[in-house]
């Protein structure tokens, strides 16, 4: 569907999504998960954006200090969205 998967086109938290995807490439190469496999991932990093929120309400002095780790994790978590994305259209495109 979208053969062109590498080549970013927008900028600020779009780009820092595409940066992370392809980072995710890097360490895990292809990820071909089963449906259930690919919630759980998700369900994961949702997990780890709500530590990262628990975290930052906890700072009573500079919440807003910690506001960078829930970001990260958000881009993340977006990255992991783009890779089941990804998986599914390769689905799509095996003739059956």
């Amino acid at each position: 569907m979208y053969p062109d998967y590498d080549s970013p086109r927008l900028t600020g938290p779009y780009l820092d999504i595409h940066t992370e995807r392809a980072a995710q490439k890097g360490r895990l190469g292809a990820e071909h998960h089963i449906l259930q496999e690919w919630l759980l991932v998700l369900v994961e990093n949702m997990g780890r954006i709500a530590e990262a929120v628990l975290t930052a309400g906890s700072d009573d002095v500079h919440p807003e200090a910690r506001l960078a780790d829930v970001r990260q994790e958000g881009v993340q978590t977006g990255a992991a969205v783009i890779a089941l994305l990804e998986h599914l259209d390769s689905l799509e495109s095996i003739p059956t």
